[in-house]
Formats: structure tokens, C-alpha cells, sequence
């Protein structure tokens, strides 16, 4: 049976469609943008070592990046759509349903790891070909991404766990989790990569091995902090037995999220594929500048956590004018900080790119790509935030569709023209990426508009 609601959960979750918004944003925004930047240093942990290891094994970091993206995107999807699901169930106070949906989460998460697991003894290798990968970069790739792929398990049901954790408003304990797991990493990462004593040197496939073990105590950690909210308590095992009903709500919210993060995937391994073209240092030139795109975008990744906490909460709770404060403070932080990384990242481009690499070829590539990309960094804050609105207003597919148009369907004909049809080259690829980027912004900004509640009858409608 489900135990008592304590005064602090009751309290948080009318904080979160009673409290003032920018409070609140700041709140459940700073604590995720922490974890974004801890996850960041993560990776830029593994990236740093791998290239110290070689610029072949940087080369093939860069390019299992967009493989192990199906993780990325089948975490994000499972995090985001239950969270809008269970946010929803929360804001109207309706424990049971909430339950139900987490529960079915669950099985959907543990089948999708499976097929994650699967994916990645089948397909990476393939994938790598395809990605421009050959002889010693394809071998570190493999060796690299399979064991990766072998954990979707854990990555989904860690995703899950802090859905129920994320809707309550509560980001600090994913933050607390990944601050533990970077140390772990640091310390893991060059033990496994050069060996030491007894434990042989098991190059890039040690830097895999040290993220599972990782990701195995980070998982431990939430499922702890979860198991102590209202809705942990309420869950029982039946809950995980399959339920036509609860089972179809949970896949109509995760397959669409999942599908729009896939899409950036692709993009991702659609400009890996044409900066393959202009041979290993491009690649690797492309890998650590996308390194530095994320640590500049970790404050809006914390406005998107907050965006579909807060929308999923007050649209439950049938209160469309904070919804729409929620979208107005969000958007304008978003762009206000994209804007100024965006100049810190045009100031200091070349000193950034040296921390990565002390390749001459690496730097000058990696120079030129953030020269011209750093234009797209406002359109960026638009296109995250947006996903993150629709998504709370559990308008899935329409984010789908912006994602694959901006991801899938723009950038090879326009990169072809770029590249190759003007003969830009990899300069090409810097000035189309962020040119996608705009036009993807500037239809969300259309769907926002048009989606966003405007009285207590839109917020029905929208379900």
C-alpha cells in the first residue's frame, strides 16, 4: 500500500504550480545545468585521455559519438516522456495514475535496453564503416562503443527512476549522483586505459568499462532517492505487468521523444560522414568543437528540465497562465545566455581548442568550425527549449517532426551544396550547421505559438 504524502513532497508539489516562476526555474534549472556540466566534464574526461592515448582513438571517441547517441536518445525519450506523464498525473493529484504510468515505464525500459544491447553486438561496426571509419579508428570504435551499447539496461533504467524524480521537481539528486560518478570517472579512466600492476591496459575499451561501472552506482543511487517519494513508496511489482491502456500512453509519449533525440543522432552522423571527407584530423576537429557546443548550451539543457517539469505540472493542474510564464522566462534566459557563450566562444576558440589536442592540423580545423558555428548558438537555446515546451504539452510528434526536418531532412542536401557543390569544404559544414539550426528555431517558435494554452478549455484540449 502506498505510504503517507510527507509535508515536504506535499509542499514541493504545490510549489510547483503555486510558487512565483523565475523561483522556480532557478531552482530545478541550476541544479540540472550542474549535472549537464559534471556530465560534460565526464566526457570531456574521456575525450582528453583518449586523446592522449592517440589521435586515432580521438578520431574514434568522435566517431562512436552519434552510435552511442541511440543511448543518449532512447535515455532522453524514456526520461522526458515519463516525466511529462507522471508530472501530468502529479499537478492534477492523481498518485494512482502516475504509478501506473512509471510502472509501464519500467517494462518499456527494460525491453528497450535489451534492444539497445543487441543493437550494439549487431550494428556498430557496420555503423563505423558508414561513419567514415577504417582500419585502426574502425578497431578503436568497436572496442570502444560495443561494451557501451551492452549497458542500455542500466541507461534506461536510470533514465526512468529519475523521471519520477525530475516531475516532483527534485534535480539535485541526478546532481548529486553524476558529481560522484565524474570523480569515479577521473580516477577509473586512466587506471583502465594504461593499466596499472595486476590490471592490464585495455585502451579505449577501458574508458567504456569505467562509464558502466559508473553508470551501475549512479543507477543504485536513484533508485534509492526515488524509492523515498511519494510515488516510489506507492509502486509495487504488479505495477511492471504489462497494461494494454498505461502501457500505450507511456509508448506514445517515449517512442516520439526518443525518435526527435534519435534524429540529432543522424545530423550528428550525417556531419560526421562529411567531415570524414576531409580525413581524421577534421573528424576529431569536429568531435572536440561539439565538446565545447555542449558546455555552452549546459545552462539551457537545465532550462529544458525545468521547462517540462513546470508545463507538464501546471497544465495537469489546469493553469495555462503559468504555463505560458513558464515558456516566456525560459526562452528569454535561454537566448540571453546562448548569446553570451556564444561571444566567450568566438573570444577564446583557439585556447579551447588546445586544452583537447596539441595537433597543429586538429587546431586549425577545430578554429574554423567554432569561428562560424557560434552563430547558431541563440537558435539553439529556441530549438532545445521548444522541444522541451511541447514535450510538457505532450505534443510529442509535432516535436518529432521539427526534430527529423532539422536533423534527417536538412542538412545533406545543404551540406552537399556547401561542401561540395561550392566547394566550401569543411568550412562548408560550419556555415550550414548553425543555418539549419536557425530554420528549425524559427518553425518552433510558429508551433509554440500555436500550441500554447490560452484559457482552461485549450489546456484540455491539448491532452
Amino acid at each position: 500500500m502506498a505510504g503517507p504524502v510527507r509535508p515536504a513532497d506535499g509542499a514541493r508539489a504545490d510549489a510547483l504550480t503555486s510558487a512565483p516562476i523565475p523561483l522556480l526555474v532557478r531552482r530545478i534549472a541550476l541544479p540540472s545545468a550542474t549535472t549537464m556540466a559534471l556530465q560534460t566534464l565526464f566526457n570531456v574526461t574521456n575525450t582528453y585521455w583518449a586523446g592522449v592515448w592517440s589521435t586515432e582513438a580521438l578520431a574514434a571517441i568522435a566517431t562512436a559519438f552519434p552510435i552511442f547517441f541511440v543511448i543518449i536518445a532512447a535515455s532522453f525519450g524514456f526520461a522526458q516522456g515519463s516525466a511529462t506523464l507522471v508530472a501530468h498525473a502529479l499537478g492534477g493529484q492523481r498518485l494512482d495514475e502516475a504509478r501506473q504510468v512509471w510502472g509501464q515505464a519500467f517494462l518499456a525500459a527494460f525491453v528497450g535496453g535489451a534492444l539497445v544491447a543487441l543493437f550494439g553486438a549487431t550494428a556498430a561496426a557496420p555503423l563505423a564503416r558508414l561513419l567514415g571509419a577504417r582500419e585502426r579508428v574502425l578497431e578503436q570504435v568497436v572496442a570502444y562503443i560495443v561494451p557501451l551499447l551492452s549497458g542500455g539496461p542500466l541507461f534506461l533504467t536510470a533514465a526512468v527512476l529519475n523521471a519520477a524524480l525530475t516531475a516532483s521537481g527534485d534535480t539535485r539528486s541526478l546532481r548529486d549522483a553524476v558529481a560522484a560518478g565524474t570523480l569515479l570517472n577521473a580516477a577509473l579512466v586512466p587506471l583502465l586505459l594504461f593499466g596499472f600492476g595486476p590490471i592490464p591496459a585495455l585502451g579505449v575499451t577501458g574508458i567504456a568499462t569505467s562509464h558502466l561501472i559508473v553508470q551501475t552506482g549512479q543507477m543504485a543511487w536513484l533508485a534509492r532517492r526515488a524509492r523515498a517519494t511519494p510515488l516510489g513508496r506507492a509502486i509495487r511489482w504488479r505495477d511492471l505487468a504489462p497494461r494494454r491502456g498505461p502501457l500505450r500512453r507511456v509508448l506514445a509519449q517515449i517512442v516520439p521523444n526518443t525518435a526527435t533525440m534519435m534524429a540529432t543522432g543522424v545530423g550528428l552522423a550525417i556531419v560526421t560522414a562529411f567531415a570524414a571527407r576531409h580525413g581524421s584530423a577534421a573528424v576529431a576537429a569536429y568531435g572536440v568543437a561539439l565538446r565545447i557546443e555542449q558546455l555552452v548550451l549546459l545552462p539551457t539543457l537545465g532550462l529544458n528540465a525545468a521547462t517540462v517539469a513546470l508545463v507538464g505540472q501546471n497544465l495537469g493542474a489546469d493553469r495555462p497562465q503559468r504555463v505560458v510564464a513558464t515558456v516566456r522566462v525560459t526562452m528569454i534566459a535561454g537566448c540571453v545566455l546562448m548569446s553570451v557563450g556564444a561571444a566567450a566562444v568566438f573570444l577564446a576558440r583557439g585556447p579551447l581548442i588546445a586544452l583537447f589536442t596539441a595537433d597543429h592540423a586538429v587546431r586549425e580545423l577545430g578554429v574554423l568550425y567554432l569561428g562560424v558555428a557560434v552563430l547558431g548558438f541563440p537558435a539553439y537555446a529556441v530549438v532545445v527549449l521548444g522541444a522541451g515546451v511541447l514535450q510538457g504539452l505532450r505534443r510529442p510528434l509535432v516535436a518529432l517532426l521539427v526534430g527529423v526536418g532539422r536533423h534527417v531532412v536538412g542538412p545533406p542536401p545543404l551540406l552537399w551544396a556547401l561542401d561540395v557543390g561550392l566547394g566550401l569544404g569543411f568550412r562548408g559544414l560550419a556555415i550550414g550547421v548553425p543555418t539549419v539550426t536557425w530554420i528549425g528555431a524559427a518553425v518552433t517558435a510558429v508551433l509554440i505559438r500555436r500550441y500554447l494554452p490560452r484559457s482552461g478549455a485549450a489546456v484540455g484540449a491539448a491532452g
